[in-house]
């Protein structure tokens, strides 16, 4: 693996980020006024937590993160029978 130069004005390479940056910049960003950095950290603070707690998401069958993340159980089943070696 390596690093990958994305070039600006190319959001095609990572739709998944420029997603996100655009529901974050037209939800949040562009209807506050921040007057320092904790009042920011705050409001998007906020922000994060009703994003991955209570908004529900199409992509995952319209649950909120933290419900899709309590279904998924991708638990590792070890197969025993690979370890029974007859020497």
């Amino acid at each position: 693996t390596g690093l990958f130069y994305i070039p600006p004005g190319s959001p095609w390479h990572n739709g998944h980020v420029e997603s996100f940056n655009s529901r974050l910049r037209d939800e949040c960003l562009n209807i506050n006024s921040f007057y320092s950095l904790l009042h920011a950290q705050v409001v998007i603070g906020g922000w994060k937590t009703e994003y991955n707690h209570d908004r529900r998401h199409s992509s995952l069958g319209y649950l909120a993160p933290v419900d899709y993340a309590r279904q998924c159980t991708h638990q590792s089943e070890t197969d025993d029978s690979h370890s029974d070696r007859t020497e």
